[in-house]
């Protein structure tokens, strides 16, 4: 029987709204205050996960930045901790030019974006093509990403960059509700599944006790590898592909709660 259950945001308990709805946040937290750990895992920076989930008060710990972070909800503090050097941030950041739509450089409460032209400018995202003003600000980095203006040169930079930046980890992304991919790198030996690894033997939880929901290609692994995973209707093939079970309803009308509700036979 699971203990832990842990679900990705975008494409698997946050709608298009970008929220959490109150059935998935009320029986989660009814699972919760019954004994299961409940974990949100995310590529999202914490202060993000904090706004769309209402504060996650349905969960126990919250992994984000694709792994690099794990937070305890009482109080906030963390767990488990990767941080990036400020002199791998600069290797990065090199690879922004005319074929690069934006770089993302983030902490724990912001994005700090490296774009040419002025999107979105608030408390949690800012953006500047000053990189120095980065280097300054971002004094602990947990995760970066880049956006190709083309999607035929994701994989041509994945490439360089493993190449060029070896202490990173480097994965290709998609979620299921779009046909945009992009460039995710992490401190090295940090994914989705190695937090919850991480986390569950801290718990001294085994991960065969562990049941995953995902819907992108940075919930591959986790998926994969722990105990029960499962694919939402709406997740990309490569996802179905490697998943324990496929909920019969999409992330806009809650397709976990759903499956959750038929798999723990309805008892909450």
């Amino acid at each position: 029987m699971s203990k832990m259950i842990v679900v990705d945001l975008d494409g698997t308990i946050l709608t298009d709204k970008e929220r959490v709805s109150e059935t998935t946040k009320k029986y989660l937290k009814q699972l919760k205050d019954s004994g299961y750990v409940i974990v949100i895992a995310t590529g999202r920076i914490y202060s993000s996960i904090l706004d769309v989930t209402d504060d996650a008060e349905f969960a126990n710990y919250i992994i984000s930045d694709t792994g690099a972070c794990t937070y305890n909800t009482i109080d906030g503090s963390p767990v488990f901790q990767s941080i990036i050097s400020k002199e791998t941030v600069k290797k990065f950041l090199k690879y922004y030019g005319e074929d690069c739509y934006f770089i993302d450089v983030c902490d724990k409460n912001t994005i700090y974006k490296c774009i040419d032209k002025l999107e979105c400018n608030n408390d949690v995202i800012k953006v500047t093509t000053n990189q120095d003003y980065i280097l300054d600000n971002c004094t602990e980095v947990t995760h970066m990403s880049i956006s190709m203006k083309n999607n035929d040169l994701v994989r041509e930079i994945y490439s360089k960059l493993i190449s060029d930046i070896p202490e990173l980890d480097i994965i290709i992304m998609q979620d299921s509700f779009s046909n945009r991919r992009w460039i995710e790198a992490m401190p090295q030996g940090c994914s989705k599944y190695s937090a919850i690894k991480r986390l569950a033997d801290y718990l001294n939880i085994s991960i065969e006790d562990v049941i995953v929901f995902g819907d992108g290609l940075n919930d591959i692994e986790m998926i994969e590898k722990c105990g029960h995973g499962v694919a939402l209707k709406n997740a990309l093939p490569e996802v179905k592909k490697v998943a324990d079970a496929i909920t019969t309803e999409d992330y806009n009308h809650d397709g976990v709660i759903r499956y959750l509700k038929q798999y723990l036979n309805d008892s909450y």
